[in-house]
């Protein structure tokens, strides 16, 4: 998988998507079938696998019942028996939060699975959740937005170094409500790429962030244009929660990616 990145950015490619195994509204079986009727060259299923380091998170409301990873490997196993040909390739994936309590046990367990790659990412400061609701977010101070920004971009520099991640997941996620100064936290997404450089992992173009109410992909074009100076690779990915999103908003990506001094793959 990690040469695939490498010939990356390809709009044939759609990595992170997620069913209802996790927060996504399709059924698995049916997201790995419409891939392929959507003409993907490979399709990465990565259903959220959170292990939180203690209580109080709520995650199980929204990530992949831990005691399912042996089934959820199954059935994609399966998928790619029925569906796998010249033309499509189906590759088992998940997208890791990243804790700092727990993150070497959560890797070396997984490194016992079949798994073909790992999309790390921060949805949590503390316990706070940054993607879960605008709401949570309206009645903070500026100096707490900022203490929630400055520990998601500790973790996620942090997790920027793990080279068992294949990529960083939706680098600039805490601008999603549009309810912070995104360029206030340039310098922290500038550590993220700094590790991510180190270790030879790469960044998403996530094109979920034109569905939001930020209004902009993650990760920000200032951030992509430094991404492309340190030379790291980016991979197109739609975030797709439906079905029938797998390739919502790639030719839209393709033309911020040129912006970035991007080539995109033929």
């Amino acid at each position: 998988m990690r040469s695939l990145l490498y010939q990356c950015p390809d709009l044939l490619v759609s990595c992170h998507n997620h069913s209802n195994w996790s927060d996504g509204a399709g059924d698995l079986k049916e997201v790995c079938r419409k891939g392929k009727e959507a003409g993907l060259k490979i399709l990465g299923m990565s259903d959220h696998y959170v292990v939180p380091p203690g209580d109080g998170y709520n995650s199980e409301t929204w990530s992949m019942k831990l005691s399912r990873l042996d089934e959820y490997i199954e059935v994609l196993s399966g998928m790619r028996r029925e569906l796998e040909d010249d033309s499509f390739s189906l590759k088992i994936g998940l997208e890791v939060d990243f804790f700092f309590e727990n993150i070497d046990e959560v890797l070396t367990k997984l490194s016992r699975y079949p798994l073909d790659y790992l999309i790390g990412s921060v949805h949590y400061s503390g316990k706070f959740p940054i993607d879960h609701s605008i709401d949570d977010w309206k009645d903070l101070t500026e100096e707490e937005k900022h203490a929630l920004c400055e520990e998601y971009y500790k973790k996620l520099s942090a997790a920027a170094l793990r080279k068992e991640f294949l990529f960083i997941g939706h680098l600039d996620l805490p601008k999603k409500f549009g309810l912070i100064d995104n360029e206030k936290y340039f310098s922290y997404a500038l550590d993220v790429l700094d590790n991510a450089a180190k270790s030879g992992i790469g960044i998403e173009l996530n094109t979920a962030g034109w569905h939001k109410e930020c209004n902009e992909q993650y990760p920000a074009l200032s951030i992509l244009k430094e991404a492309n100076k340190r030379k790291i690779p980016v991979i197109v990915n739609a975030d797709a929660h439906d079905p029938a999103h797998l390739k919502r908003d790639f030719e839209r990506a393709a033309a911020i990616l040129h912006e970035a001094n991007y080539t995109i793959a033929k």
